[in-house]
């Protein structure tokens, strides 16, 4: 057997208890664990062996099998109480290591802290991630509005019903827009949430004219948000941040007020990066 092969079959006994003899079990192996693990970023509270078992669409024993080489791993922890499964911050810490390497990170924090101190609003960093959007950064600085949000660094959101998403989106082709759309379980998440296509694509027109997007309501209630992207020297972005508020306070000339201060972050951001 080839050393790579060796390998794969070595870390499918590790992560589940099975021992195969080919590569494309490996790789069914740990397509699983994975599955297993997207099922738990999704309940950060935990979840019973029964609904990992069905959103993962896996056999209960195998979803078990593989839950406990996760929890013996310890990225993984079952509660005694509930018997519920949840990720400990053993999983965040392997991910954290890759953002603090990024550049994007290291450069904005400063000019976002400044920022929300700036504005008392909070303020997010984010990146794409497939068709969704993931939390990099929070600074509040005190932010009203900040006890009223459920977002936090490392949680998950649509593209598609997100300023930061948007503001992403509308730097990207029209190909691109209708990848993320089509791929997204597109759904209304308020009464405000866009649920088609057509208006998602005149709302990305209407971004690219003013250069910035925004978020009424439509991922949370009561929060409003501007949002600027981060593009690269070729005009593409990956990453985006926002400014967000209670919704009675961003409107009119307080709204105006936040754009502007937003878009002269984003030129020392992109000025810092090297990118303008």
């Amino acid at each position: 057997m080839p050393v790579e092969m060796f390998r794969i079959v070595e870390q499918n006994n590790v992560l589940g208890g099975f021992f195969v003899e080919n590569a494309n079990g490996g790789v069914q192996s740990v397509a699983r664990i994975f599955s297993i693990i997207e099922v738990l970023v999704a309940h950060p509270k935990g979840a019973s062996l029964q609904e990992i078992s069905r959103e993962a669409h896996l056999p209960k024993s195998t979803t078990h099998r593989l839950l406990s080489s996760l929890v013996a791993l310890g990225y993984a922890i079952q509660d005694n109480l509930t018997t519920q499964y949840r990720l400990t911050l053993k999983m965040f810490e392997l991910s954290s290591g890759i953002v603090n390497e990024m550049d994007i990170l290291s450069v904005a924090k400063p000019h976002l802290d400044q920022l929300s101190r700036r504005t008392g609003e909070a303020v997010h960093l984010v990146i794409q991630d497939g068709v969704d959007i993931v939390y990099i950064y929070k600074a509040d600085a005190g932010a009203a509005a900040a006890a009223h949000m459920a977002s936090h660094v490392g949680q998950r959101a649509p593209m598609y019903c997100t300023g930061v998403g948007k503001a992403i989106l509308a730097t990207q082709s029209y190909g691109e827009a209708e990848r993320v759309w089509r791929k997204s379980a597109v759904r209304p998440l308020t009464r405000h949430t866009l649920t088609s296509f057509d208006a998602l694509v005149e709302q990305l027109k209407e971004i690219r004219l003013r250069g910035y997007a925004t978020d009424d309501e439509e991922n949370e209630p009561g929060i409003r948000c501007i949002a600027l992207s981060l593009p690269v020297i070729s005009g593409r972005a990956e990453a985006a941040f926002s400014i967000s508020g209670l919704a009675p306070q961003m409107t009119g000339p307080r709204l105006t007020q936040l754009t502007r201060m937003a878009l002269e972050t984003k030129q020392d951001i992109l000025r810092d990066l090297g990118w303008r």
